[in-house]
């Protein structure tokens, strides 16, 4: 929530009397303050606790000491980060991101409005599901039906990637996308004419506009860059457009995941129309990665499979794991 003061801050959902939800509803829109629907204890925009009904019969109480418990929060090229560690976290969000910072700054990312969100919970475990996204080798199968055809060529036939930029915790990797052979549907055409570029292939005379960050090889069908900062966020930018990946894991086996698409804003009612077709694309899209994540986990849950033989069209998911086993021998340590 952003404060009277203007400043953005973070709590902890939970009032800290009995410890019900002070927010019951979808975290998001406006209010003045937050009241638990259960005793009627109420905090302002600032975490702090403004009213405790009855309060004579909780002598010795401090109501300063009773706030909303705060978490440190962060923002970078307008995404919100929040640390659990609270403030001040023990490390900071710049520090956290580096080389990833580094490579996006003066990219489009500032520059786009959110136009969709898409949300499910799925019967998976955070990292197979983060493993879903992390690399090209699928598009020609499993959506053979739907973009794979505008997507990859005869000179790429399994999408490999076209660059990779291995960090200590984040990786970032470059997706070639572009069939000179596609015949475009009726649909494509009429976006294409109407609404600007067609979905998934940037348009090369916007190429000097993008940091030195992306697309480092200046492939002309370059379509995105997967951006992933560990642990659990993606951004998948072009060079008018980005969609992310939020993946909250709830428990081993499920995930509550957040899918967000940003573009940038239209100037006219062809661009709207184009800018709504490319939301219900990736959505369908999107709904074909996510079909082969819940048989993978109920596969895996079997015990029978013990290692992955990883290609190395896979090799951000090579690096996540590495990452993973990395924090868990230190935190055991």
């Amino acid at each position: 929530m952003r404060g009277q003061d203007g400043e953005l801050r973070a709590f902890y959902n939970i009032c800290t009397h009995r410890g019900n939800k002070v927010v019951r509803e979808q975290p998001a829109g406006n209010a003045s303050g937050f009241s638990c629907n259960f005793h009627g204890w109420t905090y302002d925009l600032e975490g702090r606790l403004r009213h405790l009904p009855d309060a004579p019969e909780f002598p010795g109480l401090d109501p300063c000491d009773l706030g909303l418990r705060g978490l440190a929060v962060g923002v970078w090229e307008n995404f919100v980060f929040v640390h659990p560690a609270g403030n001040p976290p023990p490390v900071s969000l710049d520090d956290w991101l580096g080389e990833v910072k580094a490579a996006l700054v003066g990219g489009p990312l500032s520059k786009l409005q959110p136009s969709a969100i898409f949300r499910a919970t799925v019967k998976v475990n955070w990292k197979v599901f983060h493993d879903a996204f992390s690399e090209g080798y699928h598009v020609a199968t499993i959506h053979r039906r739907s973009v794979a055809d505008a997507f990859i060529s005869k000179d790429n036939p399994y999408c490999h990637l076209a660059a990779v930029r291995l960090y200590r915790h984040h990786h970032i990797a470059s997706i070639v996308g572009g069939n000179p052979d596609h015949r475009p549907t009726r649909a494509e055409q009429l976006v294409a004419r109407y609404g600007g570029s067609k979905y998934g292939v940037s348009s090369v005379d916007l190429f000097d506009q993008l940091p030195a960050g992306l697309n480092p090889e200046r492939q002309p069908a370059w379509a995105l860059d997967i951006v992933e900062v560990f642990p659990g966020f993606a951004a998948h930018v072009g060079v008018d457009y980005c969609y992310t990946y939020n993946f909250w894991p709830t428990a081993p086996d499920r995930t509550e995941w957040e899918m967000r698409l940003y573009q940038m804003p239209a100037r006219n009612l062809g661009e709207v129309i184009a800018r709504q077709y490319t939301a219900v694309v990736l959505r369908d899209t999107v709904r074909e990665d996510v079909n082969t994540t819940e048989a993978t986990q109920q596969n895996l849950m079997s015990g029978f499979i013990q290692h992955l033989p990883l290609g190395l069209q896979e090799v951000l998911l090579r690096h996540r794991y590495d990452v993973v086993d990395a924090c868990v021998r230190g935190a055991n340590a």
